[in-house]
């Protein structure tokens, strides 16, 4: 099964649930508003990041890509069951990406501490990095506050985000993308949608790394 289908599969069953039509709400005022407006497009430079994983250790974008292409991955948090599609997908395609030197990294707002805790529930063996206050993610054009509707909807189902993410004052989280930068610092490939249900299929990301070593 892709990706797409498990998508859509959870989507299905979803779509009957308040929390679903409140993000229905939000995603036309994205598309409204035109907020996803300033992410990089194809060509243009990635913005660089260095940022902490879950042991607390400093990762470099510029580190990385001296190795080879960086496959870069924005995701709510691991709450997202979404999320957590993307993620494991991720995770089964690896290998392949590796076979181009190509080095993987999700990106969420979640704290350190809360990304070490779950990180056994994750389950994946690619780096998990924190991007507190959203930085990286607002450098992308990225970073979305919720509405008090949506996070309160949240709460309701014992998802605190505001603590999650160590950020009492709202409720902030990068609309989920992916992008696969070549060895010059340029975006080769970007996946963005205002629907949080959306997500890069790893059959293109690995078409886009194949181009790129072609």
């Amino acid at each position: 099964m892709t990706l797409q289908e498990e998508l859509q599969a959870m989507r299905e069953k979803a779509a009957s649930t308040d929390l679903f039509q409140i993000h229905e709400t939000v995603t036309e005022d994205l598309r409204r508003t035109n907020k996803l407006a300033n992410v990089p497009l194809v060509g243009e430079v990635a913005p660089p990041f260095s940022l902490p994983d879950e042991g607390n250790h400093l990762v470099s974008s510029i580190s990385l890509l001296e190795k080879g292409p960086l496959i870069i991955s924005f995701f709510r948090g691991d709450w997202c069951a979404f999320c957590n599609l993307e993620l494991r997908a991720l995770q089964r395609s690896l290998a392949e990406f590796q076979k181009f030197g190509a080095s993987l990294v999700g990106i969420s707002p979640q704290t350190v501490s809360y990304a070490h805790m779950v990180a056994d529930r994750r389950n994946v063996q690619y780096q998990v990095l924190s991007d507190a206050g959203n930085k990286i993610a607002d450098s992308y054009g990225l970073m979305f506050t919720m509405p008090n509707e949506l996070r309160n909807a949240y709460k309701a189902f014992g998802v605190d985000i505001a603590q999650i993410n160590n950020n009492p004052s709202s409720a902030e989280v990068p609309v989920p993308a992916t992008f696969v930068v070549n060895t010059d610092g340029l975006v080769s490939y970007r996946f963005v949608d205002a629907d949080y249900t959306k997500r890069a299929e790893p059959s293109d990301i690995i078409a886009n790394l194949m181009a790129i070593s072609a």
